[in-house]
């Protein structure tokens, strides 16, 4: 009798990845079609143990990611009291920027918690020099972000120090008996 086994292995590993400027490549080629790559943004998680992934309404896979999933492309300040602050993601989505999230690295590079704290976006150089034009440093070297009636320290992050919020903490596994 003849053996039949499939053409692959079957695996939830791929090819793509996610560059530091939170653009989409696949086998080594760039995805260039602007809605495609937005897509497959949209579809960027992290599973329980920490990896990050891809997924939709009918399948997933992992996928490797250069330095942050997602880009904050653009800041939009609104105008009045709230200080209300949206950040236009790599992804395409807007949301509202949750200042308080915000950290800086000592080279000022800037990141924030997106998705709702469950991933963390870098600022490009655009996004970034528009957002700390609202930043105060006092004599200390610490920042705070003010707009309208809001103030908000920043945390600053020293060398060797991890960006916040740092990766899941997979789920306990209990022991063979």
């Amino acid at each position: 009798m003849i053996e039949v086994r499939p053409p692959f292995l079957f695996t939830r590993e791929s090819k793509i990845r996610i560059d530091r400027d939170g653009h989409v490549w696949h086998a080594g080629d760039r995805v260039t079609h602007e809605g495609l790559e937005r897509a497959l943004l949209t579809w960027v998680d992290v599973d329980d143990a920490g990896r990050y992934v891809m997924r939709n309404r009918f399948d997933w896979c992992f996928v490797t990611v250069d330095h942050t999933p997602l880009v904050v492309r653009s800041v939009i300040f609104e105008d009045g009291p709230s200080g209300r602050v949206d950040a236009l993601l790599s992804d395409g989505s807007t949301e509202v920027l949750d200042v308080s999230s915000v950290q800086v690295d000592p080279d000022g590079r800037v990141y924030a918690s997106v998705r709702g704290g469950r991933l963390l976006a870098s600022f490009d150089r655009q996004a970034a020099f528009k957002f700390l034009e609202c930043v105060d440093a006092d004599a200390r070297g610490a920042m705070t972000f003010r707009r309208g009636a809001t103030a908000t320290k920043l945390r600053q992050l020293e060398a060797g120090q991890t960006l916040l919020p740092p990766l899941p903490v997979p789920s306990a596994v209990e022991p063979a008996k």
